[in-house]
């Protein structure tokens, strides 16, 4: 086997925000693996084929000597893999042949994997099951490309990214933070996962998920189907981290019993972000089903809207500053016949109140204060929206008009 250590002297600036670690091996995005790189070795290279469920920015360039059948690519751990967390590898590969690529756990008691064959010329993700190599002394994962063959050339080229350990499920409280490789509720919408194409300091996850929304239906959504009643107790307040390239509202109602929605506030854009919604209130309601409405009420989008969704969980507090922003504007009675009362707990400079497709209909500027009361009798009954700027922040409620 082939023992040349590989070596790599570049350093790209965007590595910097943070370094590969456990159980992500590399995503090409945090730098090289810490692990020593062994056999043909890797090139970190920008991402040549950014499509499908890889649209990163960076990747793996593998060139195999394919007149060889036991050519490989060796990550050596110099100690004992854990696997009890996360027992599943897996990869994204993207091959101008169709191969098999056998993955060996090596420096214990061996165990081998082999992949289906894969896709031509399209990013395809695999995954292999070591849960039956757990404590098994092992210190190396060695990958062979094409394995077993030496009909290939010296030079045959593979792409790989998202090198990492991962589990089989994700686990409640956590809905899907797409890394394992399943959501630990069924998810029902047009959402796949996919490798993170926009890596920041509020998000450095190796996969996402990529939603897309019927933008000319205004309630075309991703659901969340528990089956059974979802226990709030515990965990009372949904969050997920949005990438939107538009400024929408994120709609979240919980159903199957007593249902009760919430409202996000239009998102930024172009930047992850992290959205709260508080279901205290719906604690034994029995609902079943948490249903998400991306641009929630609009159509008029496309058929393809695409939006980035990562770490749906529920927890059991908010920090200090998230629950500062669930809490620092409310407005009453919603639904309302006439008067519509907001409160604030810094100063409401202004407002507007516009109809779903946009229009000013009421505004009122200079207010300065904590509280403002607005008389809506003159609206027709249905759905508005209320912008409040605040000192430092644009705040945007929904209001029902009877």
């Amino acid at each position: 086997m082939n023992q040349k250590i590989f070596f790599l002297f570049s350093v790209v600036s965007y590595f910097s925000y943070c370094q590969c670690v456990a159980p992500i091996i590399t995503n090409f995005e945090c730098g090289m693996p810490t692990q020593n790189i062994l056999g043909n070795g890797i090139t970190s290279i920008s991402n040549l084929y950014q499509t499908g469920i890889n649209n990163s920015i960076n990747i793996g360039q593998y060139t195999d000597d394919g007149t060889n059948g036991w050519d490989n690519l060796m990550f050596d751990y110099s100690t004992e893999i854990d696997l009890s967390s996360y027992p599943y590898l897996s990869f994204k590969l993207y091959s101008p042949s169709s191969i098999q690529v056998m993955v060996k756990l090596e420096g214990g008691t061996a165990v081998e994997k082999w992949s289906d064959f894969s896709s031509i010329n399209t990013w395809e993700e695999f995954n292999y099951d070591f849960s039956d190599a757990v404590s098994n002394g092992n210190t190396k994962v060695v990958l062979f490309f094409n394995a077993g063959v030496q009909t290939g050339t010296t030079n045959d080229v593979y792409y790989i990214d998202d090198i990492r350990w991962s589990n089989s499920t994700s686990i409640l409280p956590i809905i899907s933070d797409f890394e394992s490789l399943n959501s630990s509720v069924p998810m029902i919408g047009d959402i796949q996962k996919v490798s993170n194409p926009y890596h920041s300091e509020l998000n450095t996850s190796t996969n996402v998920g990529q939603y897309t929304d019927d933008g000319t239906n205004g309630w075309d959504n991703l659901m969340f189907d528990y089956s059974t009643e979802i226990d709030l107790s515990s965990y009372p307040y949904l969050s997920f981290k949005l990438y939107s390239p538009s400024s929408i509202q994120v709609m979240v109602k919980l159903e199957g019993g007593t249902a009760v929605e919430k409202w996000s506030d239009f998102s930024s854009i172009n930047t992850w972000e992290e959205f709260n919604y508080d279901f205290s209130d719906a604690v034994s309601n029995g609902n079943t089903k948490v249903v998400l409405f991306f641009n929630a009420g609009v159509q008029t989008g496309t058929t393809n809207d695409v939006y980035y969704i990562d770490d749906i969980k529920w927890s059991s507090t908010l920090s200090i500053e998230n629950f500062r922003k669930i809490y620092e504007l409310t407005s009453y009675p919603n639904p309302v016949y006439d008067i519509i009362r907001v409160e604030s707990m810094i100063n409401i400079n202004s407002f507007v109140i516009y109809d779903i497709q946009g229009k000013n209909l009421i505004s009122k500027k200079n207010i300065n204060k904590k509280s403002v009361e607005i008389d809506i009798s003159m609206l027709n009954s249905g759905t508005y929206f209320l912008k409040n700027i605040l000192e430092k922040e644009i705040k945007t409620l929904k209001i029902i008009k009877r």
